[in-house]
């Protein structure tokens, strides 16, 4: 069998998308050594993306997320002697003619477009072009990976007739994310992911500012600082005019992009994650701090009540419930210590390894059904 794999979000930036496929090249040619896989491989990605002697790799100039790719994405690479594309990226473009899998991660772009990041004014074509892309994919793949029993679900809700079409496989966690001391000086809770409507980090700075803690608890913010805006880049973005307006500008340690160690010692050291969504597909900021046995105060929307599975101090989307939640996890060595332990227990259930194996039982079966005419 030969399989090709879009891989153009392993790039210079990192991504959950980004992390998600290169656990998948990482592991794949051990598991299948007699089939041959070949790479999309993003201009800005390192070289190669892979060493293992089954692979060999493309570049690809267009963007993942791009017309491009939407209008053509057959002729962006030869397909002629693959027997599975797989596109992990919630996207299927046009002219593909061999079995495809496609990766969902959510359906926001169709249920909630209010919630996605982007710029306002763009925000409509933004949709067409997403929900074209998705749209696609739900109605021509011949197999669809859900990160989730939630976002099946959601497939499910919008495209009812492909449910026979899905298959669920979560995510695994890396070695690297694991218990550690403390390193930072005041005690802090974390907060990660980009600075989108869905994120709800806005409701997290009033929770906080509103939170029966210690003086010098921080609240640390590791994203995209930036907001998109009609004439470019914000220098003050929005999150830090509300923490100026809730007194707490000098409590809140704003971060931009980390190397991997550094991130997982934010992590170790955290009194608590907190991932207080509005929407998700999976939940990764929990389970990576789930693996490093730091509490999670989390959404109780249903991927992440899915995700950490009783390990994690959920509430409603509501700040207050929030504040009240940082207050007693901050106040409490016996609840983190709890919660703690649930977590190392819960990440058991996650595995790279195993979601690997499953991808290639569904690129086998693909193969074996062929294109969707």
């Amino acid at each position: 069998m030969r399989y090709s794999i879009d891989a153009r979000y392993v790039r210079d930036r990192p991504s959950g998308i980004g992390a998600y496929v290169q656990a998948l090249i990482d592991r794949l040619p051990a598991l299948a050594p007699n089939d041959r896989m070949h790479l999309w491989r993003a201009p800005t990605a390192p070289q190669p993306l892979s060493s293992h002697p089954s692979l060999d790799e493309t570049c690809v100039r267009a963007p993942a997320n791009s017309l491009r790719t939407l209008a053509r994405a057959g002729r962006l690479v030869d397909l002629a002697d693959v027997d599975v594309l797989h596109a992990p990226f919630n996207l299927l473009g046009r002219g593909v003619g061999c079995a495809s899998v496609v990766t969902v991660h959510d359906v926001m772009w169709l249920l909630r477009p209010d919630l996605c990041e982007g710029a306002r004014w763009l925000a409509p074509l933004q949709a067409r072009f997403y929900r074209d892309g998705i749209l696609r994919a739900l109605n021509r793949a011949t197999r669809i990976v859900a990160i989730s029993e939630a976002t099946a679900w959601s497939i499910h809700l919008v495209a009812p007739a492909c449910r026979a079409r899905v298959r669920v496989i979560h995510h695994g966690v890396e070695p690297r994310f694991v218990p550690g001391e403390a390193t930072e000086d005041a005690p802090y809770f974390l907060v990660l992911g980009q600075n989108s409507p869905s994120k709800n980090h806005g409701a997290v700075l009033d929770a906080f500012a509103a939170a029966d803690v210690a003086a010098n608890t921080r609240l640390v913010l590791l994203q995209r600082l930036y907001q998109r805006g009609r004439f470019g880049l914000s220098v003050r973005p929005e999150l830090y005019r509300r923490a100026q307006r809730l007194g707490i500008e000098g409590r809140i340690d704003w971060r931009s992009h980390l190397d991997d160690d550094d991130v997982v010692r934010l992590l170790q050291g955290a009194l608590a994650l907190v991932q207080f969504s509005r929407f998700e597909g999976f939940g990764m900021p929990a389970l990576e701090a789930l693996a490093c046995g730091t509490p999670v105060i989390a959404s109780d929307i249903a991927p992440l009540l899915e995700v950490c599975g009783g390990a994690a101090v959920h509430v409603p989307l509501d700040p207050a419930a929030l504040a009240d939640a940082m207050g007693r996890v901050a106040r409490s060595a016996s609840l983190r210590t709890e919660l703690r332990d649930a977590g190392l227990a819960r990440v058991r259930d996650f595995s790279w390894d195993r979601s690997a194996r499953a991808h290639l039982e569904v690129y086998r079966e693909a193969a074996a059904t062929g294109a969707l005419r």
